[in-house]
């Protein structure tokens, strides 16, 4: 049987401060199995590992957590989808809860399709604070806030949008996707079990080829035609909604073959062709984007963030 789980009412997410969390960790980590001399040889062996680990990892992070890292190896690839799954297990050494895996590698720019997987009869989340902030909590009725003691009888609701939950206690699924606009490296915690060691690490390497892209994008002017309006409506976020209005159109070029996407949702978007060709990148509430398509076709693009958001566009010669 483990020892009880406790929670910490919060939870630092700087990341130059990771030896001392992972430190303290430990500490918990030798601390719970003592009885047994050649557990804890393991444990520490185990802890020194780590250790050595985080502490090249920390040597990395340059100014805080936030911002480019110039010690990052800089990519230069095109942004692409990164499938990633997240799993609550226990640990058979600690018995305490652990992520699974407990680092993230991404590029800048890339979109990041998370399952997180809780499988315990106690709640989960996967918590990572700014500029990022993301929550998703992994928690149906039934399960147990270790915070609290109480059992939930709803469910959470603290989730960033776009977050969907799926399951029965015990085998509970949480989705959520976003956008690696910030490079950098960034904890991620499970804040009901922080103070036990249920810590990871976000690491979003520096991409040339999605600021170029970016930069590109938003630089775009009207050269020709006048431009057709497309709303990016309030409510986006709830699938299935398409989130774009409308999310149609047709332009002739030398006409209207210029697009202005305006983004009125209280969320945050991007517009992005499916082949690459134009990306608003990250588009604040308020926020706008005008592209000027200069060849015939037809185009599909997507919001990153929320994939289940699409467009088309069909391009015609003048």
């Amino acid at each position: 049987m483990r020892p009880q789980r406790r929670g910490m009412g919060a939870v630092s997410v700087v990341a130059v401060l990771m030896v001392v969390a992972l430190a303290a960790v430990g500490a918990v980590y030798v601390t719970s199995t003592q009885a047994n001399a050649d557990q804890v040889s393991s444990q520490n062996q185990q802890l020194s590992t780590l250790q050595s680990q985080l502490q090249s990892l920390s040597s990395l992070v340059s100014g805080g957590h936030t911002g480019v890292n110039t010690s990052l190896p800089v990519m230069d690839q095109p942004p692409t989808v990164r499938t990633i799954r997240e799993t609550w297990y226990l640990s058979p050494s600690a018995h305490q809860d652990r992520f699974n895996p407990s680092f993230i590698v991404v590029n800048q720019g890339d979109t990041v399709k998370l399952t997180m997987i809780d499988n315990d009869t106690v709640a989960h989340d996967f918590v990572v604070g700014p500029p990022y902030n993301i929550i998703v909590n992994a928690t149906v009725p039934g399960l147990v806030n270790d915070l609290t003691g109480q059992t939930f009888t709803t469910p959470s609701r603290n989730n960033s949008p776009g977050v969907v939950v799926d399951g029965t206690p015990g085998n509970v699924t949480a989705y959520y996707s976003f956008v690696a606009v910030y490079s950098g490296i960034y904890e991620f915690v499970c804040t009901y079990h922080a103070e036990v060691g249920m810590i990871g690490y976000l690491v979003v390497l520096p991409n040339a080829a999605y600021t170029q892209t970016t930069t590109a994008a938003s630089s775009t002017t009207t050269a020709a035609g006048a431009a057709v309006a497309v709303s990016i409506v309030q409510g986006a976020t709830t699938p299935p909604n398409k989130g774009f209005a409308p999310d149609n159109i047709t332009l002739v070029i030398g006409v209207n073959n210029t697009v202005t996407w305006t983004n009125n949702d209280s969320s945050i978007h991007t517009v992005t062709a499916n082949d690459g060709s134009f990306s608003s990148g990250y588009l604040n509430p308020g926020g706008s984007f005008t592209y000027t398509f200069a060849k015939p076709g037809v185009y599909e693009y997507h919001c990153q963030i929320h994939p289940w958001m699409v467009g088309y566009v069909t391009v015609l010669a003048g």
